[in-house]
């Protein structure tokens, strides 16, 4: 029988450009992987019942091992684990050079295998029981789609550039009441990658998806130099903060994704806007579903389009004014 993991959508036929990519061994200075913070963060889920022992996770880019104490925090979560799962296996079958090697940018999926776990990852290079898979194009097969307890994705989107089909796939690869791990970059972080996450990102998603927030929190990390380019572009602060955020989130709901739509800025939103893409001006690529997010500015719009008003009122005053000077 042939077992398909990947699909591409239709609308990208057979032209997308897919990049390659090579495997990264990460530094304490990098955002990208899995600390002993992490370790402990996953224990906690299964202390709570919303991670069970032997639970099948998908890691949204192959995750390595680093920082701190992670040796330590290694042999605890073997230890924890192999008390709760049956094929979990305890510190002492694995010996301290294994140990310390995976601690030095070895990979997650051969820990949490240890522990029991089933696990899968997806990325563009072969790691421990990889899929080659490109966030920015393919979508889950039928193999994978809605079959995932867990869904971690530690510092990997914020490096694709399609956002909308990553957290597509995010959301079809977990299964209902199964949670999604984001540890991700909020500030800093300059010349790291492509995106930064701010809370409106992550509330905006939640609302229209109805996840369930399970661990909402903000850390502070190193403090560095402003990079030369950005000072010589105007960018005045000697140093920066990176700044990281953690969310960890429940499927509650069978729907398909439901892209946010962030109207903060808009005067209204039309009623008919979400079909509007039938049309000799608008249409949607083959193959393309839309599902819209609840939009949550309503209560706002009557103060935004008088806000609106009264901004084109002082600028046409403000020409007058000028006009009048001129004269």
């Amino acid at each position: 029988m042939h077992t398909v993991y990947v699909r591409l959508p239709p609308s990208l036929g057979f032209a997308a450009v897919r990049p390659f990519g090579t495997l990264r061994f990460f530094s304490e200075d990098t955002l990208i992987g899995a600390t002993a913070k992490t370790l402990q963060r996953l224990m906690s889920l299964t202390l709570s019942g919303d991670l069970p022992p032997g639970a099948r996770i998908c890691d949204i880019g192959a995750t390595q091992l680093f920082g701190p104490a992670i040796d330590e925090g290694v042999r605890s979560f073997l230890s924890f684990y192999a008390a709760r799962s049956p094929i979990g296996k305890p510190p002492a079958d694995t010996s301290n050079a294994t140990i310390d090697a995976g601690a030095t940018g070895g990979f997650l999926g051969d820990l949490l295998l240890r522990a029991g776990f089933e696990y899968q990852a997806l990325d563009i290079f072969h790691g421990t029981n990889t899929i080659l898979f490109d966030l920015n194009v393919h979508a889950p097969g039928p193999k994978l789609a809605g079959s995932l307890d867990l869904v971690m994705n530690f510092g990997t989107t914020e490096h694709v550039f399609n956002q909308l089909r990553a957290f597509q796939t995010i959301h079809e690869l977990t299964r209902v009441g199964g949670i999604a791990y984001h540890d991700l970059p909020l500030a800093g972080y300059f010349d790291h990658a492509l995106f930064r996450y701010d809370p409106l990102f992550f509330r905006t998603l939640i609302q229209a998806n109805r996840y369930e927030p399970l661990l909402q929190e903000v850390s502070t990390g190193a403090e560095r130099p402003v990079p030369e380019e950005l000072r010589r572009q105007g960018y005045l602060p000697q140093s920066y903060t990176d700044i990281g955020i953690e969310i960890v989130l429940r499927r509650t709901s069978a729907a398909p994704f439901q892209i946010p739509l962030e109207t903060s800025t808009s005067l209204k939103v039309d009623s008919a806007f979400a079909q509007a893409c039938d049309g000799e001006f608008v249409c949607l690529p083959n193959g393309t579903s839309i599902h819209y997010g609840s939009v949550s500015n309503a209560a706002a719009l009557p103060t935004r389009l008088a806000a609106g008003t009264l901004r084109r009122i002082t600028r046409s005053l403000r020409r007058g004014a000028a006009a009048l000077v001129s004269r």
